[in-house]
């Protein structure tokens, strides 16, 4: 026999004149009880425009000087200036899932929260220019890579953005980056 939804049940005896009398309030204990989670989680939405950067700055030899931009809708836009594979714009995509993903990140690092800029250590090494907008929220760290303050949670950030984008088809290896006639 197929059961009906109690406040189903209860439309349709209200509704043809008929009193309905729940005596076993077990009954409507185990109809108000929420149902278990499903096994396949639909993966949220994003609940408000979301942008984020990587950057990657000049050094004293063949560091690669790129940029890349993320949207929420999973749109990449990659920019290479010097000492990469591929100069000039490319884009791409990557699915929705994994930019929750790189926003996930950068609120578990607590990103918001992080200093606007890490300084120090020796000179001639690149940095790595990150930002974040979710909303009317937003934040830029620039972290000079030689800098002794800066927290390996931002390292970590900065190479998973790499990572996941899969920049290293634009940047290409250390070979390929090179100008022609140096080796690196």
């Amino acid at each position: 026999m197929m059961r009906l939804p109690l406040a189903l049940s209860l439309l349709i005896g209200l509704s043809s004149g008929l009193s309905l009398a729940v005596s076993n309030s077990h009954l409507l204990a185990a109809e108000t009880i929420p149902s278990q989670p499903s096994t396949t989680v639909q993966p949220q939405r994003l609940s408000q425009p979301v942008m984020l950067t990587l950057e990657r700055t000049a050094c004293f030899g063949f560091c690669p000087i790129y940029k890349l931009t993320v949207y929420g809708n999973g749109k990449v836009v990659y920019e290479g200036k010097r000492f990469v594979k591929v100069t000039g714009t490319q884009t791409t995509t990557i699915s929705r899932a994994a930019v929750r993903k790189l926003v996930s990140e950068f609120q578990r690092i607590q990103y918001f929260n992080l200093q606007d800029s890490y300084t120090g250590g020796h000179t001639d090494a690149p940095s790595a220019i990150t930002s974040l907008v979710m909303g009317k929220k937003q934040k830029t760290v620039n972290h000079y890579l030689a800098s002794p303050d800066a927290p390996t949670k931002l390292t970590d950030l900065e190479n998973k953005i790499d990572a996941v984008v899969n920049s290293k088809q634009w940047i290409g290896t250390d070979s390929e980056r090179a100008p022609q006639g140096t080796r690196k």
